[in-house]
């Protein structure tokens, strides 16, 4: 795979039929054939760090490794493996597939949980990169020909290359309108929107907040007069319409088909397990567990990668058609607040971000232009969960009646106590990019 292929007809079901309606067995046995060839080439080239948890394993040589049976012997890498790699082998670490020399886009990771990591691609890695994105985008109706808006940043990131790229070599117009910093930016990027009319929009939540507020400001009627419908993009179940591996490993992992029920991944192009964080083992149908991936055809690749994000695998067959698997992505392990309830039935529960999302949602009163909420974290779990909603200005019964309505619905569904401080719009911060909905504080 060294470029694209040629775009498929407007009206097919799927970007690649051929692949995404490949029957269960098949498809292992192509996951099967690609990493034995990425197995050989740790070993040939070599790449040290993996070579080092190949070996971990028991696995001195290729011929060592008998199937897909034999990857979950294989130690789990995580980003501290990678950046200790990077600080001892400097600047690159000893795990890349490839030579410098053949690298044409280099990036780096967000930082978020620590030093950012570098990431380096060929022409090879873009080609799957954008082969993955095309199939997703296919799946949320994108085709050839269409008026597309995102506001992916561009820069070390590399979220928006690999955004605008892709979009553009399915060839549609692409309007690289950039998160939402300044109001003069603003401004004009809604100005834009209301000239060129845009088919697709694809933001992050609270950079659509921000442009919706933004045109709300100017006199413009964002559904009317731009085609924009929702200032959080759509319901907070949205999130669940794509699944990545990161940059590092596979950006557009999967995406969601009309049937809404989870997204569909590439298992082609990545072997994909779901496993307690605790005891390594798989989980079941919707269970909730840490994504490792092991990725395939890229010459910078990883194996068993632990991307310490929590997921979940929907393993019924899909009415669509397609046959590879689906996925939830519920949220970053580092975003998970621990509750311990009180009391002799008391079990400790992990709250994400979402979960209060798709609660707060059904309330109307919180529920537009956007749900703005945090949750707090201590160092210590308390026996209910803390939780900062903006809500409307009236205070009194109004909104004591609202708290008791949350608190109440949030039992009932968790089976744990929340204590809800209701601020007045705009109480919380808001963020360019990704929101922090996770607030870590002392007491």
């Amino acid at each position: 795979m060294s470029a694209l292929p040629t775009q498929p007809p407007a009206g097919q079901a799927f970007y690649a039929p051929e692949i995404q309606t490949l029957a269960e067995e098949p498809l292992r046995a192509l996951q099967e054939e690609r990493l034995a060839g990425q197995i050989r080439r740790i070993f040939q080239l070599p790449i040290p760090l993996f070579r080092r948890h190949l070996e971990a394993a028991g696995i001195k040589d290729p011929r060592d490794f008998k199937g897909l049976a034999d990857l979950a012997r294989i130690p789990a890498l995580r980003k501290s493996d990678l950046r200790a790699s990077e600080a001892a082998v400097a600047p690159f670490g000893d795990y890349r597939g490839s030579t410098p020399e053949s690298w044409v886009r280099i990036g780096q990771t967000t930082g978020s949980s620590g030093r950012p990591t570098l990431i380096v691609w060929t022409r090879q890695d873009l080609a799957v990169d954008y082969q993955a994105a095309s199939r997703a985008r296919w799946r949320w109706g994108l085709r050839p020909g269409m008026v597309f808006a995102q506001a992916h940043p561009h820069g070390l990131y590399a979220g928006g290359w690999h955004m605008s790229h892709g979009v553009e070599a399915m060839g549609c117009l692409d309007i690289p309108s950039g998160p939402p910093t300044t109001e003069a930016h603003r401004r004009r990027v809604v100005q834009l929107w209301q000239r060129l009319q845009p088919d697709m929009y694809r933001l992050f939540g609270n950079a659509g907040v921000k442009y919706y507020e933004t045109a709300l400001e100017m006199g413009i009627d964002p559904a009317r007069e731009l085609r924009f419908q929702q200032a959080g993009g759509s319901h907070p179940s949205s999130q669940f319409d794509a699944v990545s591996a990161g940059l590092e490993a596979l950006g557009m992992l999967g995406s969601a088909c009309s049937e809404k029920n989870g997204a569909h991944l590439c298992e082609d192009l990545a072997i994909v397990e779901v496993v307690d964080r605790r005891t390594g083992r798989p989980v079941g149908h919707n269970e909730r567990g840490n994504l490792i991936v092991t990725i395939l055809e890229k010459d910078n690749f990883h194996i068993r990668y632990d991307l310490e994000d929590l997921v979940r695998l929907n393993l019924e067959p899909c009415p669509c058609g397609e046959t590879h698997r689906r996925m939830f992505y519920d949220g970053r392990v580092s975003d998970a607040v621990p509750v311990a309830p009180d009391g002799p039935e008391g079990r400790r529960v992990e709250m994400l971000p979402i979960d209060a999302a798709l609660l707060l949602h059904d309330f109307p009163e919180l529920a537009m232009p956007s749900v703005e909420y945090q949750l707090v974290r201590r160092p210590e779990p308390r026996a209910f969960l803390e939780l900062r909603v903006e809500g409307p200005a009236a205070a009194g019964a109004t909104s004591d009646a609202l708290v008791v309505a949350i608190s109440a619905r949030a039992r009932a569904q968790f089976g744990i106590p929340v204590r809800v401080e209701l601020l007045p719009r705009g109480g919380l911060p808001r963020f360019d990019y990704k929101a922090a909905r996770v607030i870590d504080e002392a007491g």
